[in-house]
């Protein structure tokens, strides 16, 4: 650590493939200008990894966690751990392969690329929107702030038991309105994830065997822009930062700022699956097929994502 002041931000990363965060690391190396602190999450008797020369580097720790919840449970564990420096603003990686989809690191790249955006004077750009505008509780990369609606229905139970234990009981249907950051990667405020740093959610995450879906992990990813606006703040995506950023006139209501960003969110995202939208309206169906996909073995699941393209 170099000195004793606390860094712009802190990077919260879960290197499951360690040859693809020397990869990040060298983005990581190559576009941040700010001071920034790092905590590394990685499976029980993994090797250290590698880690940013970055002089702005302040401070850089990695964590032994078990492989369980994905990069979900690891970055619960991270929030909640006491002897780390503090921070108010902080960004979610993770080493995102996605070997079912032959687009998977095409889409790792897309989404840190959108994150690490940086303003003129090389501020990036999420975190200068969380600096500067108090009311935005979680930055999603571009095009990947996306509606809840029909994508709840493997998930429902998790996210039922999860939502009770915040003591945020609700009906499922409460949720279709609102979005959640596809990808697992995004800026966000710690102020905003209160509730998952108070509660210890580790028991709802079991071990990893393959699941594409229907797990604990994916029922929190589409429930953290959910938790941030039940602190009251907002979620918000890249793309969306410019237009806060150089709104012109007084300061905007929240009814205004939230219509803001309604109307600059971009309309197409370029990794969503050529299926998506028959599942989101055929729901019971989408229950019926996971059924059968979680019943397969393995081997007959991955010859149908190849012959699918996924």
């Amino acid at each position: 650590m170099n000195d004793t002041h606390q860094a712009n931000f802190t990077i919260l990363a879960h290197v499951y493939y360690p040859d693809i965060w020397e990869e990040m690391v060298q983005d990581l190396d190559a576009i941040i200008r700010q001071t920034f602190d790092l905590v590394i999450t990685r499976p029980v008797g993994s090797r250290p990894v590698a880690r940013p020369e970055s002089s702005h580097l302040r401070f850089a720790t990695e964590l032994e966690v078990d492989n369980r919840g994905r990069d979900i449970l690891p970055f619960l564990m991270a929030l909640r751990q006491q002897p780390l420096p503090s921070f108010d603003i902080g960004l979610k990686l993770h080493t995102k392969r996605s070997p079912h989809r032959d687009d998977g690191d095409g889409w790792r790249r897309f989404l840190l690329g959108s994150l690490l955006k940086t303003e003129e004077g090389g501020e990036l750009s999420g975190h200068k929107l969380l600096a500067t505008e108090s009311r935005i509780g979680l930055i999603a990369p571009r095009a990947h702030l996306l509606p809840l609606g029909g994508r709840t229905s493997i998930n429902e139970t998790i996210m039922l038991g999860t939502l009770q234990r915040m003591e945020a009981s609700l009906d499922l249907s409460a949720l279709e309105g609102h979005r959640f950051p596809a990808g697992s990667m995004f800026w966000f405020r710690r102020a905003a994830l209160r509730k998952v740093i108070e509660i210890d959610f580790a028991d709802q995450f079991a071990r990893e065997s393959g699941q594409l879906d229907g797990t604990a992990a994916h029922a929190f990813e589409r429930l953290f822009a959910f938790i941030a606006e039940r602190e009251g703040f907002i979620a918000a995506s890249m793309e969306n930062v410019e237009p806060i950023l150089h709104r012109r006139g007084t300061p905007s209501s929240r009814a205004e700022l939230i219509e803001l960003i309604n109307d600059s969110l971009a309309p197409d995202n370029p990794f969503a699956l050529p299926l998506a939208d028959f599942w989101r309206r055929h729901p019971a169906l989408l229950k019926c097929a996971h059924a059968i996909y979680a019943r397969m073995p393995k081997a007959t699941v991955r010859l149908l994502h190849r012959s699918i393209g996924r």
